[in-house]
């Protein structure tokens, strides 16, 4: 039975209001969910090598596996689930999306060609394209916003999380299973290490999706009245609002490039110019990827919240800028040096700079946003990811690779996108800190709140039960 939220979530009287268990108990489901998510998503980078030997694929081919096959299908899945999500119970929509990728995972592992590797490629990002505007949907209404980016960069973890376990779980099987050897079922069917791999990997989520309906869904306990469910809201207000969203959307995704490519193509690296074993790299780079933004990004969620908290509107999209930039050389030499060890631990330090992206740009969106425009607004940037970076960035790095002359080109490729990427990703967020201060100073002082006698807003203006509070108009944050 899931635990009670608060009875009024979508309106903070206090920071004191929330419902601790309820909020930390969604923080953890939502993060196991997601750790499993990119997990499935992660494992053919890894097994990228006997995957292609097997089926005899081409470098372009493997990339438009690990990237175009996912991110298209992210991208289909993402409106029709943004709008589902605003509309139905949201762990109902959740379960469904992690049954449909788990069944697509262990569809990997009966593959038997790029097309059919293509079709369950596919069904993975149709599934995950829900975890991240449900989590995004879900937190705001359980956490207020002074304590939102401390819960959000928890949560935000597990990808990095599911992104190391899946170099680490798929290194230890690859050990235990030689990928390109066949394996009898059963006594009934033969397939390769990799398919079982898949298989093994996949089949566990059919169960652990019943999770989710623990999660409390705070849009029962809220008033009845009707609220807009479709696009035509979300595209009113980026008209109003365009110079935060466009800059904010565009600053995500050049940093998403260098985010995505790296650990996409990170196992080729270190395979092809370090010379690294399958299990060197999936203990090693599991630990780099993790490492870094575990350690790095609750540190970077309290010093935003904190600033936040003393009027400083626009630090969250301030404080990224700076930290990006500082990541760009330190990206650079991760492809540069001589020795893996050391560029393992740069691989890290990167990770550790670049990781308020995973967190920052989506709560300052959620704060701006009307709460009945949440999951459109995190769907829309799913649907930018999905084709942008997940599906272009490990196309465009096999692209470049072959254009410098071959495999033993993909560090330079990898370089070539930092050090463009990163630098671009600072420049963007910058144009959005005025509007975004103009924007939520206006929303505090009435100027620029929802129509309360709009059914479309109507009970849903969480910074306006703020204003309405004695105890908030005490506190900087409103």
């Amino acid at each position: 039975m899931a635990i009670e939220a608060a009875p009024s979530s979508a309106g903070w009287q206090d920071d004191r209001s929330y419902h601790a268990r309820a909020g930390w108990l969604a923080v953890a489901i939502l993060s196991l969910l997601s750790v499993l998510s990119v997990l499935d998503r992660g494992l053919l980078t890894l097994l990228v090598n006997a995957v292609k030997a097997d089926l005899g694929l081409g470098e372009t081919q493997m990339g438009a596996l690990m990237g175009l096959a996912f991110g298209l299908f992210y991208f289909l899945g993402a409106l029709p689930i943004g709008w589902a999500l605003d509309r139905f119970s949201r762990p109902l929509v959740i379960w469904l999306g992690v049954t449909v990728w788990s069944i697509g995972t262990a569809a990997c592992g009966i593959a038997q060609g790029f097309w059919s590797l293509f079709a369950a490629r596919s069904l993975v990002g149709a599934g995950e394209a829900v975890m991240g505007p449900g989590a995004q949907s879900l937190l705001p209404e359980l956490f207020p916003p002074t304590k939102l980016s401390f819960a959000f960069s928890i949560y935000s973890l597990s990808t990095q999380v599911g992104a190391g376990l899946a170099f680490a779980v798929g290194g230890l099987a690859a050990t235990l299973i030689n990928p390109g050897t066949a394996h009898e079922l059963f006594g009934m069917v033969s397939l390769h290490g990799w398919q079982l791999i898949f298989l093994i990997v996949g089949l566990p989520g059919l169960l652990l999706a019943f999770l989710i309906f623990l999660v409390p869904d705070p849009r029962r306990k809220q008033a009845k009245k009707p609220a807009s469910t479709n696009y035509l809201d979300y595209l009113v207000f980026v008209r109003k609002h365009w110079r935060f969203i466009v800059p904010h959307h565009l600053g995500l995704l050049f940093v998403a490039m260098t985010a995505v490519a790296m650990p996409t193509w990170g196992p080729a690296f270190y395979e092809r110019i370090h010379g690294m074993s399958l299990g060197q790299i999936g203990a090693g780079l599991g630990l780099a990827m993790a490492l870094g933004p575990v350690a790095a990004l609750p540190i970077h969620a309290r010093i935003v919240d904190r600033l936040y908290a003393r009027g400083m509107r626009d630090i969250h999209l301030r404080y990224m800028s700076i930290s990006v930039l500082l990541a760009a050389p330190v990206a650079a030499a991760t492809f540069l040096v001589p020795s893996g060890a050391l560029s393992l631990v740069l691989f890290a330090l990167t990770g550790a700079l670049i990781s308020p992206y995973l967190s920052l740009p989506f709560v300052i969106l959620q704060i701006v946003m009307p709460p009945n425009l949440r999951a459109k607004a995190a769907s829309i940037v799913l649907v930018l990811n999905g084709i942008l970076t997940l599906g272009g960035a490990p196309v465009l790095v096999a692209i470049i690779t072959d254009a410098l002359g071959g495999p033993s080109m993909v560090g330079y490729s990898l370089l070539i996108c930092s050090v463009v990427g990163l630098p671009l990703c600072s420049l963007t967020l910058r144009l959005a800190l005025k509007p975004v201060r103009e924007f939520l100073t206006a929303r505090e002082a009435g100027e620029d709140a929802p129509d309360a006698s709009s059914p479309h807003f109507a009970g849903t203006d969480d910074h306006a039960s703020m204003r309405a509070s004695p105890s908030h108009r005490r506190d900087p944050v409103a």
